[in-house]
Order: C-alpha cells, then sequence, then structure tokens
C-alpha cells in the first residue's frame, strides 16, 4: 500500500510543496453539525488548521446542530443555509463561495459533495476535495452514487477514511477511479486530567448514536448472554437516537435493568473512557468510527464486529478483537473471555495506546489533508494547473490509482443524508 505523499509527490506537486506555503482560507461542507463522527472530525480540522494560521469556515446544508454552536461561539463561521429546493441551495452555495473566496472547497460525505462542487468551481475555487466518512458498502445505492459519480468529476481527491471505504469507492458505478485515495481519520485524546466516571463491577462502554445500523440489540443480548457466566459486568451506552425508547424497553425485557445505564448525549465522554475496561460495538456497517479511535488513545481495548474499518484498526494495533455482525452468541464469548482474561487485556492496553500515538492521532490526519490541500493550491497559483474536469483528469493521470496512508488513516451515518 502507498503513501499518501505518494499521491502528491508527482511532478509538478512536488516543487509547489517545497516552497514556503500561503495560509489557506477552507470551507468545509456538511449536512449538518449534530453530533455524529464525521461532524466532530470537520469540527476537529477546522480547529487545527486555524492553530496553524489557516482560516476555517463551516457550511451546514440543513441543520446547524450542537458542534456547529460550539463552532460559532469560538469564533468560527458556520453559515446554515435554508433551502427551499435544489437549486435554492446551490445558488445560495455559489453566492456564499463567490464572497469568501475560498482557496479550498472541503466537501463531507456524498451530499455535500453533490450540492457544492459545481458551485465551488464556478465561483471560482481552485481546489475541491471530498471526504466520505462511511463505508459505502454494496448493494450501491445507485442513484445517489451516480449522481456523486458526476460531481466528482469537479473534484480534485475523492478521500475514504479507511482501505474498505476506498475500495468500495473504487469498485462504484461511474467511479473516478484516478481520484480515489485514503486517510485515516484522527481523533483527540480523551482528557486524562477528567474524573473517572464512578462504576462497579466489569464494565463494557458503547459510544454512539442510538440507530438501527448499531444494532444495540445484538449488544444488549450478548450482554445477557455475557452475564450468566459473569454476572459483575456492566454496560454503559452514551449517546442518543431515535431507537431509545424500544432499547428501554428491550434493556428491561432481557432483565439488565441493573446492569445497563443509558447515559444520553455527552459533550465529554473522557470520563467514560478513563474508568471502562472494554470498549464495544456491535455495528452492522462502520467507517472509521471516532468513538473507537478515541477509546484506543485511553489504550482501551475493545470488542467490535467485522465491519468496514474495524478490521484495519484490528490489524494494526492488535488491541481488538473482532466478532460476527448480527451474533450476539459471538460477541458474548468474546466479552467472556475478555473479562477471564484479564491480565491480557493489560497488554492490549499498551497496544492500543501505541497504534492511536501511530496512526490515529489527529495532527497525523491534518498533515495529510494538508498535503492534498496545498498541492493543488500551489499548482494553481503557478498557473500550472486550470479548474475544472478536464484539466484535473490530465494532472491525475501523473497520480496513484490506488494510495493511502499506512501511518494514519467514522461511523457510518448511512441515512439518505449521508
Amino acid at each position: 500500500m502507498g503513501s499518501i505523499m505518494a499521491a502528491v509527490s508527482s511532478t509538478p506537486v512536488a516543487s509547489a510543496l517545497a516552497e514556503p506555503r500561503n495560509t489557506l482560507n477552507i470551507a468545509h461542507v456538511g449536512d449538518s453539525m449534530e453530533m455524529g463522527g464525521a461532524e466532530k472530525l470537520t469540527a476537529t480540522l477546522c480547529r487545527l488548521q486555524r492553530d496553524r494560521g489557516h482560516t476555517a469556515s463551516v457550511h451546514c446544508l440543513y441543520r446547524l446542530g450542537v458542534l456547529g454552536e460550539e463552532l460559532r461561539a469560538e469564533g468560527f463561521e458556520v453559515v446554515l443555509h435554508h433551502p427551499s429546493s435544489f437549486f435554492h441551495l446551490v445558488r445560495g452555495l455559489y453566492r456564499s463561495f463567490r464572497r469568501s473566496r475560498p482557496d479550498v472547497v472541503h466537501c463531507h460525505n456524498a451530499t455535500a459533495a453533490i450540492m457544492a462542487a459545481l458551485p465551488a468551481r464556478l465561483a471560482g475555487v481552485k481546489t475541491v476535495i471530498v471526504t466520505r466518512h462511511g463505508l459505502v458498502k454494496p448493494p450501491y445505492q445507485i442513484r445517489r452514487e451516480l449522481k456523486f459519480a458526476l460531481a466528482s468529476r469537479w473534484c480534485d481527491w475523492i478521500v475514504g477514511v479507511c482501505e474498505g471505504t476506498r475500495t468500495n469507492l473504487l469498485a462504484a458505478p461511474f467511479a473516478a477511479r484516478d481520484r480515489i485515495i485514503h486517510i485515516y481519520n484522527g481523533a483527540w485524546p480523551a482528557n486524562i486530567q477528567a474524573a473517572p466516571q464512578p462504576k462497579k463491577g466489569f464494565t463494557l462502554l458503547h459510544v454512539g448514536r442510538l440507530a438501527p445500523l448499531k444494532d444495540h440489540a445484538t449488544l444488549l443480548q450478548a450482554v445477557a448472554l455475557t452475564r450468566m457466566h459473569h454476572p459483575e459486568v456492566q454496560l454503559w451506552i452514551v449517546g442518543d437516537g431515535p431507537l431509545e425508547a424500544s432499547l428501554r424497553k428491550l434493556t428491561n425485557d432481557l432483565r439488565l435493568n441493573e446492569s445497563v445505564t443509558f447515559f444520553g448525549e455527552q459533550g465529554e465522554v473522557s470520563p467514560f473512557l478513563l474508568a471502562a475496561d472494554l470498549f464495544v460495538s456491535s455495528s452492522l456497517t462502520e467507517g472509521l468510527p471516532v468513538s473507537l479511535l478515541e477509546a484506543m488513545s485511553v489504550g482501551l481495548p475493545a470488542v467490535v464486529t467485522d465491519v468496514g474499518g474495524m478490521g484495519e484498526i484490528a490489524r494494526l494495533s492488535g488491541a481488538v478483537t473482532l466478532v460476527p455482525s448480527s451474533d450476539p452468541e459471538g460477541m458474548a464469548r468474546a466479552l467472556c473471555e475478555a473479562v477471564a482474561g484479564k491480565q491480557e487485556l493489560h497488554k492490549m492496553k499498551n497496544l492500543a495506546s501505541r497504534c492511536y500515538e501511530q496512526y490515529f492521532r489527529p495532527e497525523r490526519m491534518l498533515d495529510d489533508y494538508m498535503s492534498l490541500y496545498n498541492g493543488f493550491v500551489s499548482q494553481n497559483q503557478a498557473g500550472t494547473l486550470h479548474s475544472g474536469p478536464q484539466a484535473l483528469s490530465t494532472s491525475h493521470k501523473k497520480c496513484p490509482t490506488t494510495s493511502g496512508s499506512p501511518r494514519i488513516a467514522e461511523c457510518l451515518q448511512a441515512d439518505m443524508s449521508k
């Protein structure tokens, strides 16, 4: 597997990168800034980019969200579009880009690219990048992927958050295969100064939205089976969502009320990460979940379903146990082994921390994205590359058709708005 730097080291990009970089005006575009994996990564990029002297802003297509409010309070420009129609939204984005004159427009997920890539080019934006934060696995939503394939012709790079996403993007209908790479997600480390959440017994932690694709029913059933052998096991669920009422009912039906605690959405998850013994996820599909990376930052081993980028993390770290999806018995066996093998868990803690430091720090993610930004912005400033799909296809012939960073790099948010 090639490095991300290979994709930006081809002539004339290499010589451009060797020159001093100007500060950039970077506009991020997403559906919203609710509390989700893609949204947290967008906020992380904004903060790191400002720390390095760049200007970062966010365009929310439909909803502002709690993270959007936070960024506004920190002084970032966060634009909420109120579209009455497709054309109204496209026109609003075009006018915003004409006014703010960003050097880079970074779209997050398919809808953002479909809506913003062409308006960005028409407004004279030099560099357009899109990141697909989910797995984008078959069977494809053909209508949406065809729209994305068209929009991606206006993008310089299409980034998957793990090798699995990149592979699926390459196989998608009419994919722009010469522009598809992967960059691993990065996550802020947990705050080790936080006071750990009080607990009793061996504690499992799940962090994520209470939505169908997370398959919490499998997790709850696995916990019920595990407690037959290890009654000291407790489960913490951090997050909210549309399935909360039905999951509480299932918890009651499984007689887990005394061992499962729903904490709702939490702005700060560090107290839970510091106290838990094991991170768990039962998702049916994922990209490269930020919550798992945050857990690894404090050396928390994990038992997760073998979907999306989970297998990549398991191979890189040696601290993640994979189980089949939709298999309560299989997950229960892995949980029982973890509870019984506490000495092995201690070794896995060190492996998890080491893997996080090597591959998943947010600064490494930023370095890779800035390499992409600077490469194309520098070329445009030097007059070596013109905007538009024809010039882009010529440039991309010099770049590897498959690349990705083995040293860095979410959560599939697989509703129609992602």
